[in-house]
């Protein structure tokens, strides 16, 4: 879909689903500033990656973890943003002090927006891939509202979709979208995060990546929801790469 977006309450979204390395940073910053560019050129106002971007699960947080903003990938994503009058949402490993978090960045052409940090926390006994979260992450505070492009929005990441607590509160926020940024082998259904929009009531954009991650092989299958759980566009779900284009009428 390109061409120029007639409707100015609709905003034209990337979601993007690629193979980000494990703790290869420049490697997937590189490649990420490249998917960006192919969305710009299709038109894209607001580009959507998805969680862990920068350096994916690692027992590396020491060496691998950024603050926000002041980070170097916060600060790339933000020049690009403010070169290409755009919206980028991607995840990284965020340190805080003595704290780590896995945490979804937002940035436009005014600068940092908003950080999202995850809540629920996945527990991985056997820690396969690094997974096992409470091992090494710090839990964040729960969905808030922020504002993003004029838009009202909200966030949680992954296991956060899976947990009545933190639906119930994203769902008092009253959002306008929902960002919902995913790193597993694969989605559920396309009736279970359809519900997950009909209960909140406000349009999802859901991103997974694609290829390894350790030992766990993603399958991508990023897909935007309609507040009523339609299906408004979706992208392979056999671990493609791909950059998911699509006008979301606000």
């Amino acid at each position: 879909m390109t061409g120029d977006i007639t409707d100015m309450s609709a905003r034209r979204v990337a979601l993007i689903q690629f193979d980000a390395q494990p703790e290869a940073v420049e490697q997937n910053l590189t490649k990420m500033t490249s998917l960006l560019r192919a969305a710009l050129r299709e038109g894209a106002r607001w580009i959507i990656f998805h969680e862990g971007t920068t350096c994916d699960y690692t027992p590396r947080l020491a060496d691998l973890a950024e603050s926000v903003p002041g980070g170097p990938s916060t600060q790339l994503m933000t020049r690009l943003a403010q070169e290409h009058d755009c919206f980028i949402s991607f995840g990284l490993s965020e340190v805080d002090g003595e704290r780590y978090f896995i945490s979804q960045v937002f940035v436009g052409p005014r600068g940092f927006i908003y950080r999202y940090r995850k809540s629920w926390l996945w527990l991985e006994p056997d820690d396969e891939g690094y997974r096992n979260e409470w091992a090494r992450y710090d839990p964040g505070s729960g969905p808030e509202s922020f504002d993003f492009d004029g838009v009202k929005a909200t966030c949680f990441i992954c296991a956060d979709g899976e947990a009545p607590r933190c639906i119930q509160r994203a769902k008092a926020l009253a959002p306008a979208v929902v960002f919902y940024p995913n790193n597993r082998c694969g989605l559920p259904d396309f009736e279970v995060f359809g519900d997950l929009a009909t209960t909140i009531g406000a349009p999802m954009l859901v991103t997974n990546r694609t290829g390894l991650s350790w030992m766990h092989n993603c399958m991508g299958g990023s897909v935007v929801y309609s507040a009523c759980g339609d299906v408004l566009a979706k992208s392979n779900r056999d671990g493609r790469e791909d950059v998911l284009i699509h006008d979301l009428k606000m």
